[in-house]
């Protein structure tokens, strides 16, 4: 099958990004598929690759969805050019390719559900590259300094010192330069300033860097020890803070030896990432959630699909109604309802099959758990699918129907679930659309629910999944993580198709119990994701889950190094992805240190000592402005 067409556009001039555009046009272009690149304009009948659009509305570009692609190469932050309404209803809808794991890490909070980390790499031929041969001599690099970028007030202020110094400085004060301006000022230029235009901003401009690194330059970058930026690059510039720039500048402008070092060491190092191998499996990703967008045609209503009704003696008479009402509004009629009614339950079992004359009564023995009764339910049933409700569940009359004409359409997935309802209906319970997403959020705060989905109950079948009798809380939770260690893929909707409420109250006892079992539930499936952990890593990292901690102060600066080693060998099992399974444990490892800088454990001697560790410092800093304490600026 050929590939489809990616048209690459931009509203930046190319003077000033097309060499960005054209490193990753190039890469889709060696993964073969075919391209072109055309400043602002949209393409019809392409997919539409967008950069630099942070000020065009929703309207401009919706007729254009889903075959589009938003890269983002702007910080998400209040205050910045890019915080603008237009911008935020653009990301909302569309695909975004993001570069930077800041934002990545904040995208559902800013309610950006579909996202990838696509940050810029090496391409070849994206850009000319300047021989070692033909880097001016030191004597005749007759420019001190070289900035080119806005004049914020933060900047001004180092430029007019370095001015007062009487260094031969040259700055594009506000004018875009063409390529060959630019390129002729960086070739006479002893060294390149790099740094923030705002306080509290670690992401390092890699997009800048690339420029100079290509052009051979020693750059002096404003740097701190949780900057967002490639490790193998922290070797290629000269590092400082914002206070001590002006000193830094002057000690590389006094050592000739370490600037020619550095001139020759940048482009070797940006080199180690291609851009390819970053946008192989990210391309990969898009096409699987475009061909999730097209409305799929209901099936046959001679296709059935089982829905398990659990019934519980404290269900309530209203509760059980409606979903009784609910489920007789199905637009599918081929429904196989199957009832578990245990001890206690007549009176509501008798409602079920007054309401629904075709169900099926499981009469569960005293003593019966929910698990063995769910399974009992599995064997028993005769769709294709099979969905699991209790009373008080309320789907949309078309949910079932939607979702079996899904998993028809997709035989690559085996579970599909939908966003849920909430009191709220301007603010429904969202859940991620793709598997990998879906997987990676099992082990986060706010799970796929389970009676939200519909399951391929041959698929079932063949993996042998099924409950566990030892979840009695997160049994639900167990079922999901054992579907996605067995193999399966999921997707979901992006509707709230479902509602749902639990009434059952926990005590301070049966809290412990619970949290110990939401990690248990989640440890097949840190097993699979992260295959080079021990099996006491496992248990470790199940513990995040827990209500209670250890009172021991080793046991922070464990988990932490556990989670760090997973994220530096976590490549993709199970379909997972690296940054994405690393979006939800970074968001659980604030949510631990936390706890622990407000027992007096985790100090700022504690934190800092942890970001001398370059590999700690990776996995933790697109979440160092969420930390209780930040790591000291030395």
């Amino acid at each position: 099958m050929s590939k489809p067409h990616l048209h690459f556009t931009s509203l930046s001039p190319r003077e000033l990004c097309g060499d960005i555009v054209e490193t990753y046009r190039l890469a889709a272009e060696k993964l073969g598929y075919p391209t072109n690149y055309v400043d602002a304009c949209f393409q019809p009948g392409a997919i539409n690759i967008l950069f630099f659009f942070w000020d065009v509305p929703w309207s401009t570009i919706a007729p254009y969805h889903p075959d589009c692609i938003v890269v983002n190469f702007e910080p998400l932050v209040p205050g910045t050019h890019a915080w603008v309404d237009n911008y935020h209803g653009v990301l909302k809808h569309c695909y975004l390719w993001e570069y930077s794991q800041s934002n990545f890490q904040r995208n559902r909070e800013l309610q950006l559900n579909v996202a990838d980390y696509v940050p810029l790499a090496w391409e070849e031929g994206a850009a000319d590259v300047v021989p070692i041969e033909d880097i001016l001599p030191d004597a005749e690099q007759d420019i001190d300094l070289v900035f080119f970028g806005n004049m914020t007030q933060r900047r001004a202020s180092v430029i007019d010192r370095l001015l007062g110094l009487g260094l031969r400085v040259v700055l594009n004060n506000g004018r875009t330069w063409s390529i060959e301006e630019r390129d002729g000022y960086l070739r006479r230029a002893k060294l390149v300033l790099n740094f923030h235009n705002w306080d509290d901003s670690r992401v390092v401009e890699i997009g800048r860097l690339s420029i100079l690194f290509r052009q051979r330059k020693a750059v002096v970058c404003e740097l701190y020890p949780d900057s967002e930026i490639a490790p193998e690059l922290r070797n290629a510039v000269a590092g400082t803070t914002y206070d001590a720039i002006v000193g830094t500048v002057l000690a590389l402008l006094a050592d000739a030896p370490r600037r020619a070092a550095l001139e020759r060491a940048g482009l070797e190092l940006l080199r180690q990432r291609t851009q390819t191998t970053l946008m192989a499996s990210a391309l990969d990703r898009f096409m699987q959630w475009r061909s999730q967008q097209t409305p799929c045609t209901a099936i046959a209503d001679t296709r059935c699909v089982s829905v398990c009704l659990e019934l519980a003696p404290d269900d309530s008479a209203a509760a059980l109604a409606s979903t009784c009402a609910a489920l007789a509004r199905q637009a599918h009629q081929d429904l196989d309802l199957l009832v578990l009614s245990p001890p206690g339950c007549d009176d509501l079992a008798q409602h079920v099959a007054a309401a629904h004359a075709s169900a099926r009564m499981i009469q569960l023995p005293a003593g019966s758990d929910p698990a063995a009764a769910r399974n009992l339910a599995l064997r028993g049933a005769r769709g294709e699918w099979i969905a699991f409700l209790r009373a008080g569940d309320v789907d949309v009359p078309d949910r079932l129907g939607r979702q079996a004409a899904f998993l028809d359409a997709h035989p690559e997935i085996q579970v599909v679930g939908s966003w849920v309802s909430t009191a709220d209906e301007n603010a429904p319970e969202r859940c991620a659309e793709l598997d990998h997403e879906i997987k990676a959020d099992l082990l986060g705060p706010q799970p796929m629910r389970l009676r939200s989905a519909l399951f391929r109950k041959s698929w079932l079948d063949e993996a042998g999944v099924r409950f566990d009798a030892e979840f009695i809380a997160h049994g639900d939770l167990h079922f999901l993580c054992k579907c996605a260690a067995a193999g399966a893929r999921f997707a979901a909707l992006p509707v709230p198709l479902h509602a749902e409420f639990d009434t059952t109250p926990s005590s301070p006892v049966e809290a412990n119990r619970r949290g110990r079992l939401a990690g248990a539930a989640r440890m097949p499936l840190l097993a699979r994701a992260f295959p080079r952990w021990t099996h006491e890593d496992v248990e470790r990292v199940s513990l995040l889950y827990a209500h209670l901690w250890p009172a021991e102060p080793s046991f922070p600066a464990q988990m932490v190094e556990t989670l760090t080693r997973g994220y530096a060998q976590a490549h993709g099992a199970l379909g997972t992805e690296r940054e994405t399974l690393a979006r939800v444990l970074r968001r659980e490892a604030v949510r631990l240190l936390q706890v622990y800088a407000d027992a007096g454990v985790v100090t700022q001697d504690w934190i800092d000592q942890r970001f001398r560790s370059e590999a700690v410092a990776s996995f933790l800093s697109p979440v160092s402005a969420m930390l209780p304490l930040r790591p000291s600026a030395v």
